[in-house]
């Protein structure tokens, strides 16, 4: 196998299984978003949060409850059952009425409001809880969609009927500041910002697995495809010459018999491992090494003796 298919493979496979594993946890992040009592506050008639907005893109805001039944108007004078009497403030740490600027309370039946304030209890809360939704404070992004009105409106058939319409006016609170709800029954606050962070938390983690395992999946595929298709490069194969002889700079290593005797081991220096040296071949390489002197070199051995003689003189002579 290749090189790349080698080290690709492992890699890949180490990713798909880290992608799969993120793609997996955005389930529990959900699952931990649908526990409804983790954003619920215990009930009181006084309750203070502190606002917060870590991404700085705004707030979901909290979901103000009080026991009751939506639609619920035994007298028939366009308030909630559970809104008769009910009298909530909504104050700043410095004792500042807010109730107009950070939050708003719904408990006036119009026919309309209430339907999407259950739409939200069903979809976020519980609608059998017992508990219904009065109020929403510092709804900063207006995630509920509730800062608007009614307008009547005709189409394109001359149909009357009624549409939403958006102000832009969303709830204005201070990040870091405390604000404290007060209300003349028990109510209690649920922090739909929270549980709404859970829930992008859980869908990044969906997508950013999904994307991982994807382009890991890809990887792998390419990898296996390059392992098995590519050819591995040749390895290189140094020969060992005979007879001792070093090759391209590097002596061969030859294995030695422990048990051989020194006539057994040729070409190598180690004293008694060589074979031992014939004296006779010694002596007649130096008599051929005598008879192959020629002439020529035995003129140039009287020339330069001559001349050592003619400086030995020239010297003598400078003495005198």
């Amino acid at each position: 196998m290749h090189i790349s298919g080698k080290i690709g493979i492992p890699v890949g496979i180490v990713m798909l299984i880290i992608g799969g594993l993120v793609a997996a946890s955005a389930f529990g992040t959900w699952e931990e978003a649908g526990d409804i009592q983790t954003f619920m506050s215990d009930p009181s008639t006084e309750i203070s949060q502190e606002f917060t907005d870590d991404d700085g893109e705004g707030s979901a805001g909290w979901y103000l409850m009080v026991e009751g039944v939506y639609f619920a108007d035994n007298n028939e004078n366009n308030i909630t059952d559970a809104c008769e009497g009910l009298n909530i403030t909504i104050t700043d740490s410095q004792g500042n009425d807010m109730n107009s600027t950070s939050g708003t309370i719904y408990c006036e039946l119009d026919g309309k409001t209430e339907y999407k304030l259950q739409t939200l209890d069903r979809d976020h809360v519980d609608i059998n809880d017992g508990w219904m939704i009065v109020g929403i404070v510092c709804d900063t992004l207006d995630n509920a969609g509730m800062n608007g009105y009614w307008e009547t409106d005709r189409n394109e058939n001359g149909e009357e009927g009624e549409k939403w319409v958006q102000t832009g006016e969303n709830d204005r609170c201070m990040i870091g500041e405390k604000y404290t709800i007060s209300s003349n029954q028990e109510m209690v606050l649920f922090d739909r910002d929270k549980q709404a962070g859970l829930e992008i938390q859980g869908l990044l983690e969906l997508c950013g697995g999904l994307c991982c395992a994807i382009c890991s999946l890809i990887f792998l595929i390419g990898a296996v495809i390059s392992g098995f298709a590519m050819k591995p490069a040749p390895q290189m194969v140094m020969p060992i010459g005979t007879g001792g002889g070093v090759v391209g700079g590097v002596a061969p290593t030859v294995p030695v018999d422990p048990t051989a005797t020194s006539s057994s081991v040729p070409g190598t220096a180690v004293f008694g491992a060589g074979p031992t040296a014939n004296v006779d071949a010694v002596e007649s390489e130096e008599s051929s090494t005598e008879e192959s002197f020629s002439p020529t070199d035995s003129l140039k051995e009287k020339f330069l003796a001559g001349a050592v003689e003619s400086v030995s003189e020239g010297d003598a002579s400078g003495k005198e």
